[in-house]
């Protein structure tokens, strides 16, 4: 079957912190030309592959760089494809240097990626917490408008051989900003997204709830992109509000339920500034 939203438009903002050591903490960068060596495939691969580089440091046995990728791109797959040619390239030029340390690669399995954002993940999850008060809504009809999963955990998904945390701001609107939904609707969608996230491998962690657009904060998996997460999202709720609330979609005459568009921004525990910051300090 076709995805309904096949073809989706976005506005984003992707920033992350990935960080690689070297094999057995063994100093394999501590030459100026191993430095090189990687630096310069660091820059090419970026080129290559569209991933905009925003900072990097070296150290003898570490790579910390920031970067800003594309919705349809992926962590584990830019790791991949770092590790692999920084790797290929130092085997190709310094293969005597990794014979000296008795080592056959230039990395450690795994690595460590975190989110950053123009703001933190506490201040985005109170500016969604406060959604219904900013758009003017007031009473106790709106508690139910508001979301905090309580069998959220972070990490939220453990994987072997790397320590991921990646967090995301989510905002969906609705078809032609029709005020589709209300406060009998959100608690039943709420559990449903919930369970799509499960199925889906992300974790809810808050939604904000308005008649016409949707905030959610997840946090995800590395091999996923953002843009999969959110069809995923947009497919699925779509087809229950159709199956369950067709009646509201004929009132309000929004069948597609969502614009095929969407905001996706990485939020973590310190700002992109500061990641920037920290990498200028110690490069």
């Amino acid at each position: 079957m076709n995805p309904h939203f096949a073809a989706l438009q976005a506005a984003y903002q992707l920033h992350f912190y990935l960080c690689l050591k070297t094999r057995y903490l063994h100093p394999l960068l501590r030459s100026v030309a191993a430095q090189s060596i990687v630096l310069s495939t660091l820059e090419e691969v970026c080129c290559r592959e569209d991933y905009h580089l925003l900072e990097s440091e070296l150290t003898q046995d570490h790579l910390r760089v920031l970067v800003s990728l594309q919705p349809t791109q992926t962590v584990s797959n830019v790791v991949r494809m770092l590790k692999g040619n920084t790797d290929h390239e130092f085997r190709c030029s310094l293969a005597d240097e990794l014979q000296r340390h008795q080592t056959t690669a230039l990395w450690a399995k795994g690595y460590f990626a975190r989110s950053a954002g123009k703001v933190d993940l506490d201040v985005v999850r109170d500016y969604v917490a406060r959604q219904v008060s900013h758009h003017g809504y007031k009473g106790s009809w709106t508690r139910p408008l508001q979301y905090c999963n309580p069998e959220f955990r972070s990490p939220a998904f453990p994987m072997p051989h790397c320590f991921c945390l990646l967090n995301y701001h989510i905002v969906l609107v609705t078809q032609e900003r029709r005020s589709v939904f209300d406060e009998v609707i959100a608690p039943r969608l709420f559990e449903y997204v919930r369970t799509v996230g499960m199925k889906h491998r992300f974790a809810i962690d808050r939604i904000g709830l308005l008649p016409d657009h949707m905030h959610l904060v997840i946090e995800a998996r590395p091999d996923v992109s953002i843009e999969e997460y959110v069809r995923a999202i947009m497919e699925s709720t779509r087809y229950w509000m159709n199956k369950n609330y067709y009646g509201v979609l004929k009132e309000t005459k929004a069948w597609d339920l969502w614009k095929p568009s969407y905001y996706a921004g990485t939020v973590g525990e310190y700002t992109t500034a500061q990641v920037k910051a920290f990498l200028k300090m110690y490069g």
